[in-house]
């Protein structure tokens, strides 16, 4: 028996507000999207990938990763099942060669390829470990570069991928909502919130504030990290968040830590269903205790992520999203979804946003 999605229940006495692109299952938009990790896809191997809705193909070549389309737009076979020719694409069933934009360059009984093929080549990066593609052919944007990260030498490592029953931009608003520290997690912190808006497509939150000593939990946190608390999110494109956790913590009030940071990256695999990639990521430490210094990084971030998964992931697989009460402290979350709204989406949306 089909699960029920939350957002069919109540429907009549608990009426949701839909929104343009926040939380709408039917819009995908435009950004980078994990395909695979880097490690799955070898020289002149073909893989095949469902990401969104979509089924892609990719493959090397001695510029980097193609990705197509994966049906072959002869008569739809699946181009997973045919091999690279001379860093071309060739289908199986007909031996139609592909280059990496899309273009058919070869069929072998010489006729020349219809005008109206429906084949679409997509952009693609590789950082992080991982293989991201984004929905269209070209693009200015790179993958979002983790605050206070750009131009470093990066050590990065991957968590198990999860899924979740809500839309990733619920997910999303955990890290604003610094509400919950105090109702779920037993933080009782009272932040301050800066919001940076420098690019449409990006929105960074930094919140911040004094510990409190009311209980042994927060005694132990002043005396470890410092009379203050503060992490940032930075968000991409509504699919990528990137988290910075203990800004300017000083281990008993004296000693610099390093800050900890990490990306959790989205993808939909249908309606009620999402995929979380969490990545641990650092500055790559230099001399004699650096690999000392770059395993103990890489472990306390997933420490600090595993401590607080678990009660979260109680909240995100049992909700049912709604916008229509919100508090001025959800002053945060409120920008945050108009931040939303204003997205590009893209040709693998089921819809067009709106609709």
């Amino acid at each position: 028996m089909t699960k029920k999605l939350t957002s069919e229940f109540n429907t009549r006495t608990q009426p949701m507000r839909k929104h343009r692109i926040f939380n709408n299952w039917n819009v995908v938009t435009k950004g980078w999207y994990i395909a695979c990790p880097s490690k799955d896809l070898g020289k002149d191997k073909v893989l095949s990938i469902d990401l969104n809705g979509q089924k892609l193909v990719l493959w090397r070549t001695k510029d980097g990763v193609a990705c197509t389309d994966g049906f072959c737009p002869h008569m739809g076979v699946d181009l997973a099942i045919g091999k690279v020719v001379d860093e071309k694409l060739q289908c199986f069933f007909h031996h139609w060669q592909f280059d990496k934009e899309a273009k058919c360059v070869h069929i072998p009984c010489g006729e020349d390829p219809p005008k109206n093929l429906k084949f679409n080549s997509y952009a693609t990066r590789e950082k992080y470990g991982h293989i991201w593609v984004w929905p269209e052919s070209k693009t200015n944007e790179e993958v979002l570069d983790i605050p206070g990260l750009e131009n470093c030498d990066l050590i990065y490592s991957f968590d198990k991928t999860y899924e979740r029953s809500c839309h990733y931009h619920i997910t999303m608003i955990n890290g604003i909502d610094p509400q919950h520290l105090r109702t779920v997690h037993n933080i009782s912190i009272d932040m301050d919130i800066d919001i940076d808006e420098t690019k449409s497509n990006h929105i960074e939150f930094t919140l911040s504030g004094k510990f409190p000593t009311a209980t042994l939990q927060e005694r132990m946190g002043k005396f470890l990290l410092g009379e203050e608390y503060s992490y940032s999110m930075k968000y991409a494109d509504g699919c990528l968040a990137a988290l910075t956790m203990l800004k300017g913590a000083k281990l008993f009030n004296r000693f610099t830590l390093p800050e900890l940071k990490m990306i959790f990256a989205y993808s939909l695999i249908e309606e009620g269903r999402i995929l979380v990639r969490p990545i641990f990521v650092n500055k790559r430490s230099t001399g004699l205790f650096a690999p000392f210094s770059n395993f103990l990084k890489l472990f306390m971030t997933k420490r600090f992520f595993k401590m607080l998964q678990g009660e979260d992931g109680m909240v995100y697989e049992n909700i049912r999203f709604n916008s229509t009460s919100f508090l001025k402290l959800d002053a945060p979350v409120v920008k945050y979804i108009g931040y939303l709204n204003k997205l590009e989406d893209s040709i693998w949306s089921q819809t067009k946003s709106g609709e």
